[in-house]
C-alpha cells in the first residue's frame, strides 16, 4: 500500500486568524506534487495564499501504548469543594 498524501491550503490574513482548508486528499505523491505546481502556477503574485503537501500517516494517529480506559480522575480541587461550609 502506497502512502497517501493532502494538499492543504494556508490563506495568511493580517487582522484575523489564518484559514486553513484541504484542497486535496488520498492523492500518491505524485498527483499531490502535480496538484501542488498547478496551484502555485494559478496563484496571482499579491495572493497571501500558502500551499502544503503533507503524508496522511502523520496525521490523526496514535501511539500503539495507548490505551483507552473508562476510568475518571477527580482532580484534588473538585473533592475540597464538597467539604467547604458556607
Amino acid at each position: 500500500m502506497s502512502a497517501k498524501y493532502l494538499v492543504i491550503e494556508q490563506i495568511k490574513l493580517n487582522t484575523f486568524n489564518d484559514i486553513w482548508s484541504v484542497k486535496y486528499f488520498d492523492q500518491s505523491y505524485d498527483n499531490a506534487f502535480s496538484k501542488l505546481v498547478a496551484l502555485e502556477t494559478l496563484k496571482s503574485k499579491d495572493d497571501n495564499k500558502v500551499y502544503y503537501v503533507v503524508n496522511q500517516k502523520h496525521l490523526w494517529c496514535k501511539p500503539n501504548e495507548w490505551t483507552i480506559n473508562n476510568e475518571i480522575k477527580k482532580p484534588a480541587q473538585e473533592t475540597n469543594q464538597e467539604e467547604l461550609p458556607f
